[in-house]
């Protein structure tokens, strides 16, 4: 099989040669242009020959100007929708164009996105997410801004050449966890926007990562995807063999992402072998849980993938 017919068998639970593998790690490019960018990932991807390009996505939702803080209600009432001309939006489209037309028709590239809440905070400061239940009125107007800029990011995106759509979100992380939300905080500042997001991407393959730990699995009930992508090896967290009970569609993961870089390499094969054992080779496309420390050793991702084509 190639790339692309290797992913979409695993995407739509079809028979497949062998689980497709990949690997992603933050470039720190958010001061880049676009072509740069996407020369890093053309780089990283040859290096590897991954499966799937999962598209990094380092440009940030801008902050309005003057905010430092959102401690009054005002400052989050300079959160407008953006056009797709704002440089961040401009710079990962461009990204995307030149991937296509570098790597070829074959190879599956996956755009990256974050939850609304997500991209307030990850800009602003998680620090500041009192805030937002503070003034929930004017974060409801944030958000509405940000994910209709969103939903018309994602359409372009799949314009320019994204075969799909690593949607990052925070609303499964309980309460009293880093980055957690109460239920009341989720369903009412975060669910209502993913699922927008969610729907501007139908006809996309949806990887719905369900970031961080203690998560509930419950909040993501209805949660349109046709992959769903969670640290499984993470203290806590369910398994393959849980999640596989727990969704009939495409799982990703399997790889511990924290401990990578510090392992033997026949611990490695036996987290491949066990991850395989957990969730069969069909519907799984093996990759660390989430980003990978940018120190991983290229000698231990060369195995990752080398292990992975068998015999």
């Amino acid at each position: 099989m190639n790339k692309r017919e290797r992913f979409l068998a695993a995407v739509h639970g079809h028979r497949v040669d062998r689980p497709p593998v990949t690997a992603w790690v933050h470039f720190l490019s958010d001061h880049l242009d676009g072509e740069r960018v996407a020369q890093l990932h053309v780089d990283f991807v040859r290096a590897y020959d991954w499966d799937v390009v999962k598209v990094m996505n380092d440009y940030r939702y801008p902050v309005p100007p003057g905010v430092r803080t959102l401690e009054a209600p005002e400052s989050l009432l300079g959160y407008r929708p953006l056009g797709l001309d704002e440089p961040g939006f401009a710079e990962q489209l461009r990204c995307l164009r030149r991937l296509r037309a570098e790597l070829g028709p074959e190879m599956p590239l996956l755009d990256t996105g974050f939850d609304p809440y997500q991209q307030i905070m990850r800009n602003v400061g998680f620090d500041q997410a009192a805030n937002l239940v503070r003034h929930e009125p004017q974060a409801h107007r944030a958000l509405a801004a940000i994910t209709e800029t969103t939903c018309n990011y994602v359409r372009a995106a799949r314009a320019h050449g994204a075969d799909g759509f690593f949607f990052s979100i925070n609303g499964a992380i309980r309460e009293g966890f880093p980055r957690g939300a109460s239920d009341e905080v989720y369903a009412r500042l975060q669910r209502p926007y993913d699922l927008e997001i969610l729907r501007a991407a139908e006809g996309m393959a949806r990887i719905l990562h369900v970031h961080g730990t203690g998560l509930d699995l419950a909040r993501i009930d209805g949660y349109p995807y046709e992959v769903l992508s969670v640290s499984d090896r993470l203290p806590g967290n369910p398994s393959l063999r849980e999640l596989r009970a727990f969704t009939d569609r495409c799982l990703m993961g399997g790889i511990d992402e924290t401990r990578l870089q510090e392992r033997s390499l026949p611990l490695v094969a036996a987290e491949i072998d066990d991850a395989i054992a957990q969730a069969g080779k069909e519907r799984l496309i093996l990759s660390p849980g989430c980003t990978i420390p940018s120190f991983s050793p290229k000698r231990t991702l060369s195995f990752l993938r080398e292990y992975t084509r068998g015999p």
